[in-house]
């Protein structure tokens, strides 16, 4: 048995049903439209095997990936390498961390907010606003729990094949403490490379934040303002409207 982090390759296959491209499109839409500043340099927070690198680096951004895991790290380095790209990488927790240099836009993917408690929210959007320039735009993909995942599907799955490697991949969630608002995330990979059978496992711990409890932290922030909130990656589909939510996306702004 394998551990996620520790198998980028067959991680980046699992999530490879995203339009990198049309994302990408998105980051510059939501840019134009809301950010008070030009961007040229970009933030990737948890940014495991940066699926959105090469194709920032080419549109002309500075590329910055911040991730806990080195085996996701040394994966991205190797990818721009053999892309012929150059960005930058470093290895810290997003619950805490600094940097020597200042961003205009960052972003979290696939709600990959691994905070286990009130104080690591906190500590995180404070790291965040130490790093982001003001005016500068964080975006939150699937990072506030609209509906809890354990009451709504309890598990979801998938099947996605490139080079001749399937992945099967499996998410559970299931509540810890209701009153601390923890859950568990445990995502399985069963996967066929050419014959060979490996089952690659990773749980991770994460602290809910409702959606009002996120307007009131943001709202009362002396670092952020509330921008907006949107539906399954439209910036034409704002969340107050949704009687159905799918992969949501947050926009904040530093003040």
């Amino acid at each position: 048995m394998a551990e996620l982090y520790d198998s980028p390759k067959y991680y980046e296959i699992a999530f490879a049903w995203r339009d990198i491209k049309a994302e990408v499109d998105l980051f510059e839409k939501a840019i134009e439209e809301y950010g008070a500043i030009p961007v040229k340099n970009v933030l990737e927070i948890c940014s495991g095997n940066s699926p959105h690198m090469v194709e920032l680096v080419r549109r002309g951004y500075r590329y910055t990936g911040l991730d806990l895991s080195r085996a996701m790290l040394d994966y991205s380095i190797a990818k721009a390498k053999a892309e012929a790209v150059r960005a930058d990488f470093v290895c810290a927790d997003m619950v805490d961390f600094e940097l020597k240099k200042k961003y205009e836009f960052a972003y979290i993917m696939l709600g990959s907010f691994f905070a286990t408690s009130t104080r690591e929210v906190f500590s995180h959007f404070e790291s965040v606003a130490r790093v982001l320039k003001k005016g500068g735009l964080y975006l939150l993909d699937w990072c506030v729990q609209f509906e809890p995942p354990w009451e709504t599907k309890g598990s979801s799955n998938w099947e996605m094949e490139q080079e001749g490697i399937m992945v099967h991949a499996t998410v559970t969630w299931e509540p810890i403490k209701l009153a601390r608002q923890t859950f568990k995330e445990t995502i399985v990979l069963d996967v066929n490379d050419k014959g060979r059978e490996i089952k690659v496992t990773g749980t991770n711990v994460h602290r809910a934040i409702y959606p009002q409890e996120f307007r009131r932290m943001i709202d009362y922030s002396d670092d952020f303002e509330f921008v907006g909130w949107w539906n399954n990656w439209d910036l034409d589909k704002p969340l107050d409207f949704a009687y159905k939510i799918s992969r949501p996306i947050i926009l904040i702004r530093r003040i």
